[in-house]
């Protein structure tokens, strides 16, 4: 494994209001390698969103050290640094008044970055994702699988070294999840970016990365770091594997009795 892509050191975040004060995250530590596919899973309310909103600069941390390439930004991450990542979040929130490839190559445009070579890129994105035909549509014309797709090619389209995923199949069933699931693999597989996938499916977890931050709540804190042994590209028959089922029991066994009906 090449150095680290991403480093968070003794990340604390406390909110504070007139009532009350809530430790949302407590003494965060989490390095993600070049080009590796990590998760964080857990629980609602365990601080997930959180720390991939600090990453990102949206939130800024309490107390504790940001390290990107190995440069330190403590409580600021550069505007140019942020520039490389890309960010998905639970809900694609389409433009309604622009088609499929409007809404992919609008980033393009808004940092100055569209040319001639855009349509050549969209086009690359679109067939991998199999949105080709529906490039000229509307959002209002989708399927839910189709805007969380062209929500993941929006931020992939300026060719981020991060990507930084907020429950992106959140609101799936599971079956369309899978599949999901299978064809992020296989883009991350052709482009190799550094990929921070947050959600509270342990399935999903297992499934997509090669390390898993299990975290649990009051406060927020990472409770262990696992090591993912399968090897790429994976398809959805190592669910039945005994090893696969060891890890899902060993992370549901961590998270606890209490957040069974949360990890579906």
């Amino acid at each position: 494994m090449s150095a680290a892509k991403i480093k968070m050191e003794k990340i604390n975040k406390v909110f504070k209001t007139k009532r009350q004060t809530i430790v949302a995250l407590s003494d965060i530590d989490i390095e993600v390698g070049e080009k590796e596919f990590i998760a964080i899973v857990g629980p609602s309310g365990c601080g997930k969103s959180t720390i991939i909103r600090i990453i990102n600069d949206i939130i800024k941390p309490t107390s504790g050290d940001i390290y990107i390439d190995g440069n330190k930004f403590g409580k600021k991450v550069p505007r140019e640094v942020v520039r490389k990542m890309g960010f998905i979040f639970q809900q694609p929130n389409l433009l309604p008044w622009l088609t499929v490839r409007g809404n992919i190559e609008l980033p393009l445009k808004v940092f100055g970055e569209y040319n001639s070579a855009s349509k050549d890129k969209t086009d690359v994105l679109l067939e991998m994702m199999g949105l080709k035909e529906y490039q000229n549509a509307y959002p209002s014309a989708l399927s839910g699988g189709m805007t969380q797709r062209v929500g993941v090619l929006r931020a992939m389209i300026h060719n981020p070294e991060i990507l930084l995923m907020d429950e992106p199949f959140g609101a799936l069933d599971e079956k369309l999840r899978e599949q999901m699931d299978i064809k992020l693999l296989e883009i991350w597989e052709r482009l190799q970016q550094t990929i921070v996938f947050i959600t509270h499916n342990i399935v999903e977890a297992v499934l997509l990365a090669s390390k898993i931050y299990v975290m649990n709540t009051n406060p927020g804190r990472i409770v262990e770091k696992i090591e993912v042994d399968f090897p790429y590209p994976r398809d959805p028959e190592i669910l039945i594997d005994p090893k696969f089922i060891a890890y899902t029991n060993r992370i549901v066994s961590l998270i606890g009795e209490l957040h069974l009906k949360e990890i579906k």
